[in-house]
């Protein structure tokens, strides 16, 4: 009988077992909400899933994001999360290295795709090939230290060494397929990236982001686009790239900077199903999208959204509101959904501003709201109420109006929270507010847990960093 208990009974059993076949039955991740947050395609996360198990997969899932943290310091300093990229990668680097232990000894059909489009997304932060592979092999790293760590904990003595080694080997033949395969698709993808126009287009302002110094008449003349304007930035994407991606995130953008009054506009493809957009102009600043009284016709397809900036005046507004766009993106990919797809940085600063410690906003959260913070739908009804209440003054009949419910309903979950709270409304009402701001936004990364591990360390930090 098999010294290695059987945490995975969905793991089904190769011919001839694997000594690292076996460890992975015995992976799983700390936090099982890590499943639901991969920003790799879902089909490439279940295909993984179905021959190792949901626990090797968390597992290395979540790893991935732990080392992708170490890798933001010296010398990988450009890894600094400013987009999905950078995650992309390590997550598909994680995914090949359990599948590498599971038996798979060649890059499969959508594990080559995912790995293509993380190398075109990085043409976005101009990465080199050389810190690309540099990247593969500090992630190898790290991940054999931390299986090594793993059986030092979780394997039997006496099968401890042949384990070990096992994993070396196998870890060692896997970087080099893997860098190869890397070097290979990299340089396919620079020389598509800078045949044409585009190229030329996103170094530019690749250049004006990273605030090197600009002749705005030069840049104007190849972006055909005036930087001495009054700027606001969109960043585009879709759930699932698809053929006519790039045209229907065009079509979207133009849309949305019309309607807040912009007269030039900048749309720049950044990578596969995502787009970066600046509309502009010279009088006064655009609409905020969050403001505008025609924000319940954006009229998105499903599957497309949208982040935005705050408004911004010449060169420096148009890298601040850039900016925004990218970090209300980052946020807004993890978070609770917002109104219509639209991921606004104006909505979010509080977010962005208070949600940089993730325990410490998880911890804060659930003291200012005690048994309000519950986890359940019952209790987030009342969080809303209460929320649109503050929102409004503590109006009841707005309150009411913009609930769609009698006022005798909203007193009575009044009522009932300040009970749960152990103190009136009125009590420390700012922190009161900020507390149900962030448990809005962040859901259940920061309520109260019940049943599986809310997981604020992978949740909020993978956000907010």
């Amino acid at each position: 009988m098999s010294r290695y208990p059987q945490a995975q009974a969905t793991v089904p059993a190769p011919p001839q077992i694997m000594p690292t076949y076996s460890l992975l039955h015995l992976l799983r991740a700390d936090d099982d909400s890590v499943l639901h947050l991969p920003v790799t395609n879902a089909r490439l996360v279940e295909e993984v899933a179905a021959r190792v198990g949901t626990g090797a997969t968390g597992w290395a899932i979540e790893n991935g994001r732990l080392i992708l943290a170490e890798l933001a310091a010296e010398p990988f300093t450009q890894f600094d999360r400013r987009s999905c990229s950078e995650t992309r990668l390590i997550e598909a680097i994680a995914l090949w290295v359990i599948l590498r232990l599971s038996g798979v000894r060649t890059i499969t059909g959508l594990l080559s795709t995912e790995l293509t489009n993380a190398i075109r997304a990085s043409m976005a932060d101009s990465i080199t090939v050389d810190l690309l592979l540099r990247c593969v092999r500090a992630a190898h790293a790290g991940f054999t230290r931390e299986l090594f760590d793993f059986c030092e904990k979780r394997v039997p003595a006496e099968d401890r060494t042949a384990m070990m080694r096992s994993i070396s080997e196998n870890l060692f033949e896997g970087m080099e397929t893997l860098s190869a395969a890397v070097t290979e698709k990299f340089t396919a993808e620079r020389n598509r990236w800078f045949a044409g126009s585009v190229g030329k287009r996103f170094e530019l302002v690749s250049s004006i982001l990273e605030g090197a110094p600009v002749d705005p008449r030069a840049a104007m003349h190849q972006l055909r686009y005036e930087l001495t304007l009054h700027h606001v930035a969109l960043v585009l994407w879709q759930d699932e790239v698809t053929p006519d991606g790039g045209r229907e995130l065009e079509n979207a953008a133009v849309r949305l900077l019309s309607r807040i009054g912009c007269s030039s506009m900048l749309l720049l493809p950044a990578e596969p199903g995502r787009l970066w957009a600046w509309g502009g102009r010279a009088t006064r600043y655009p609409d905020e999208l969050r403001h505008s009284d025609k924000q319940v016709d954006l009229d998105l397809p499903a599957h497309v959204h949208v982040a935005s900036g705050l408004p911004g005046y010449g060169v420096a507004g148009f890298r601040r509101s850039h900016e925004q766009a990218v970090t209300a993106e980052r946020v807004g990919r993890t978070t609770e959904p917002g109104p219509f797809r639209l991921c606004d940085y104006g909505d979010l600063e509080l977010v962005i501003l208070l949600g940089n410690d993730a325990e410490a906003t998880a911890d804060f959260v659930r003291r200012e709201l005690g048994p309000l913070a519950a986890d359940d739908r019952t209790t987030a009804t009342l969080r809303e109420t209460v929320r649109c209440l503050l929102d409004n003054e503590r109006g009841v009949a707005v309150t009411a109006k913009h609930l769609h419910i009698a006022k005798n309903t909203v007193v009575y979950r009044v009522k009932k929270a300040e009970q749960l709270l152990g103190r009136s409304l009125r009590e420390d009402h700012l922190r009161l507010h900020l507390a149900l701001h962030l448990a809005e936004r962040l859901g259940s990364a920061v309520l109260a847990e019940q049943g599986p591990k809310a997981g604020p360390r992978t949740s909020i930090r993978a956000v907010t960093r």
